[in-house]
């Protein structure tokens, strides 16, 4: 593959080197928002189902904070 069609293949994605900072700012902030929105959402679901199954293993304290 010649080096000018592999510019052609690639030339419709995202380049911060030739974006607006406006637009290199938004595409960072979307990232950072999801990478934190799916980092929130797997430790909570963890937590959340660690504690059920302490509480069926008889824990009160487990128990008492699904409440």
């Amino acid at each position: 593959m010649i080096a000018n069609e592999s510019h052609k293949l690639r030339s419709g994605f995202y380049n911060p080197e030739r974006s607006k900072p406006m637009t290199n700012f938004i595409v960072s902030s979307v990232f950072a928002l999801l990478l934190g929105g799916a980092f929130f959402y797997s430790l909570t679901s963890t937590f959340t189902s660690m504690t059920e199954r302490d509480c069926a293993a008889g824990i009160q304290k487990a128990c008492d904070s699904l409440k």
